[in-house]
């Protein structure tokens, strides 16, 4: 199967120079996490976007600092392997579709690939995703701040983490949309001592210091429990790849919790580890 058949064409694009007020506004109006970045004179691919990289960046203001170059970008010719390879391997969630010229047409996102061909393919209900759930996953307890939850998704390099009560049990999903969406970025006055050199120590009767303005990003102080997501859906690990694929599109979620027994946490599978199963075909 060809990149083309499965990816978005004409996506939406950032050109360069950009502000970080404008970007926000693409942001809020598609409703996506990501976008393609070009130099708006010459058209050619300059990197991708992220809502994240610019909510936690609140100080920066030059959007050129936070996109990130090193993205991957296959043709449209290309076969589906490489481009879920190159997924992988970079552990970016899409790949860019560009022409000879280097100038985007078009973007495959692991969403894509899983609406599109994974849900669809029912040869995949003969596959467990025994093989590709993540058995190792972070975890934070219901009281948890969002602050700290914040740090704790990024820890993991995770886009949502399981919530647990005081007995260790699954209670809720939270997801690092929940978290930033409640957020906002405020202007704080902050501090640093001047030190002096030795030839200027006579002249100053105290540590001098220096007060500047900085943006930070400030979320709201209540329990992660306020915000998870109490409707859970799941996953056991006999499930199929086919019948996951088919949840995620169903209920518009990226991963699923696995569970065993009576609702035993054992791990979480997400759309990243079920693409993995095209390299094995």
């Amino acid at each position: 199967m060809r990149v083309k058949t499965l990816m978005t064409s004409e996506p939406v694009v950032v050109e360069l120079p950009a502000t970080r007020e404008y970007t926000l506004d693409l942001f809020r109006k598609h409703k996506v996490r990501s976008f393609p970045v070009i130099n708006k004179n010459t058209k050619a691919l300059v990197g991708i976007i992220s809502i994240k990289r610019v909510l936690l960046h609140p100080d920066e203001e030059q959007l050129a600092m936070l996109v990130k170059r090193d993205v991957p970008a296959v043709k449209p010719n290309d076969d589906l392997k490489k481009a879920v390879r190159a997924m992988l391997e970079m552990d970016y969630r899409r790949v860019v579709v560009v022409d000879e010229e280097n100038r985007v047409i078009g973007v495959l996102t692991v969403g894509d690939i899983v609406r599109r061909y994974l849900a669809k393919n029912e040869k995949l209900k003969n596959v467990t995703i025994e093989d590709y759930y993540q058995k190792n996953v972070g975890v934070v307890w219901r009281g948890t701040p969002l602050k700290a939850a914040l740090k704790a998704l990024l820890l993991c390099n995770a886009m949502a983490i399981p919530v647990i009560d005081d007995e260790g049990n699954l209670i809720g999903m939270v997801d690092e949309t929940d978290i930033l969406k409640d957020s906002e970025v405020i202007r704080v006055m902050k501090s640093t001592a001047l030190s002096a050199s030795s030839e200027e120590d006579w002249i100053l009767e105290s540590n001098p210091t220096l007060l500047f303005e900085k943006a930070e990003l400030q979320l709201p102080k209540k329990p992660v429990e306020d915000i998870m997501n109490r409707e859970l859906v799941v996953a056991t690990p006999h499930m199929s790849v086919y019948d996951v694929a088919q949840k995620m599109v169903k209920y518009e979620i990226e991963q699923l919790p696995v569970i065993r027994g009576e609702g035993e946490l054992v791990g979480i599978i997400r759309d990243m580890d079920i693409i993995k199963v095209i390299l094995n075909k």
